[in-house]
């Protein structure tokens, strides 16, 4: 908890400043490529950090447990040159004019570091908490963030701010924390090591990324789709409503590195009946958790946004409220996540999301188009609420069938 309080308030410290250090459109423009850059960290997460918070607390031999989390930082190594190369991928297509808009290289080149080290230290502090190092995961994001927010506020002083700046802040202090855990932790890898991890993790993740892309559609890339129809002012006004969920997001995030762990142990000691037992139970605390937070916030969307982001950004109060509609079905959508992926039936997760894609995307076409940001923000919990049916649905039922079982 104390980690992710430091993670996300010293994100919503750098998103406050960097929305009143560049104006509401540079703001817009720095938002949209982190929107991009959340893309690439959940489909590693998918694919890399997810598996392995699932598999390695199943393994009882150090020696395995020990080689397979070696053999996924190779994996790792990879995804983030991977996800790396994709970013530049832009570039070169502007260079060779086969990009139907233009790229500043000032800010693309900055943003491919910020994507390559962002990954590698993202997945360092999951590694973490796989092994319990819940104080080392704390320290490194330290060096990490406060080392960003220190940055940020550098370059203000010294009247360098720029879009590619804030991206080049964000590369070297990701790139220094991880270094610092590379060199106090057995981080290094081998061919053979990589082979063996990297299929395991694969025959979870594949579904698991499949419905992160797809979510990120009808999530995130609603974002976008909102940016692209009614300007990138837009993405502006979202961020800073997805800023003021910060502290809801604080417990999310806290349990995101907690509750796959537990869940695994829950059901390898107990099978499906403890596993409901502890996600009911875990399900009931983070309800009340963030039911203030997401209230009060909803209720003084705009009186806040004041005065964290400045009067440019009062208009944008309805956005709040969706958001906080939003975050509340995401609490209910999480807890069906792990049961899926405990269970290996993520499957359920991929046609879902399948779903969620295209009513998402049709009905933030239409509803921002009559409705402006606010329509695509609605529309947005449409689709959550859709996300949550099913899974739901399919986890009463398999565990109606355990209960007869019995």
């Amino acid at each position: 908890m104390a980690d992710q309080a430091l993670v996300s308030g010293m994100n919503f410290g750098t998103t406050a400043l960097l929305a009143r250090m560049l104006d509401v459109h540079n703001f817009g423009i720095f938002s949209v490529l982190y929107f991009v850059l959340t893309y690439l960290i959940i489909v590693q997460q998918a694919l890399i950090a997810s598996p392995m918070m699932t598999i390695a607390p199943k393994m009882r031999e150090p020696a395995q447990f020990r080689s397979f989390l070696r053999g996924m930082a190779g994996f790792q190594y990879l995804g983030s040159l991977g996800a790396a190369a994709l970013a530049a991928l832009v570039g070169l297509l502007d260079v060779l004019h086969l990009f139907p808009y233009t790229v500043d290289g000032e800010v693309i080149i900055p943003f491919v570091f910020a994507v390559l080290f962002f990954q590698v230290q993202d997945w360092f502090r999951r590694f973490c908490f796989v092994q319990d190092l819940g104080s080392t995961a704390f320290w490194n994001d330290v060096l990490s963030y406060v080392g960003q927010l220190a940055a940020l506020i550098l370059l203000w002083w010294a009247r360098r701010m720029s879009i590619g700046a804030a991206y080049y802040a964000i590369a070297a202090t990701s790139l220094l924390a991880f270094g610092w855990g590379f060199a106090n932790h057995d981080l290094t890898t081998t061919w053979s090591e990589i082979k063996a991890a990297a299929p395991r993790a694969w025959q979870l993740g594949r579904n698991l990324v499949v419905v992160a892309q797809i979510q990120w559609l009808g999530s995130q890339g609603i974002f976008l789709l909102i940016a692209a129809i009614t300007g990138v002012d837009a993405a502006s006004g979202i961020r800073a409503a997805i800023t003021l969920m910060g502290p809801v997001n604080v417990v999310y995030q806290s349990f995101e590195n907690v509750i796959p762990v537990r869940a695994s142990r829950a059901y390898a000691e107990g099978g499906e009946r403890k596993l409901v037992a502890y996600l009911m139970r875990t399900g009931t605390i983070l309800g009340v958790l963030v039911g203030v937070p997401i209230l009060l916030v909803s209720v003084f969307g705009r009186p806040i946004l004041v005065l964290v982001f400045g009067h440019a950004y009062a208009g944008f109060a309805p956005l709040v409220a969706w958001e906080g509609a939003y975050m509340w079905l995401t609490l209910v959508y999480r807890g069906l996540v792990y049961y899926h992926r405990t269970m290996n039936s993520t499957a359920i997760l991929a046609r879902t999301a399948i779903l969620v894609a295209v009513v998402s995307t049709a009905s933030c076409t239409i509803l921002t188009r009559r409705y402006g940001a606010s329509g695509g923000m609605a529309a947005l919990v449409i689709g959550q609420a859709l996300n949550v049916a099913y899974p739901l649905y399919e986890a009463i039922t398999h565990h109606r069938k355990v209960q007869e079982a019995l």
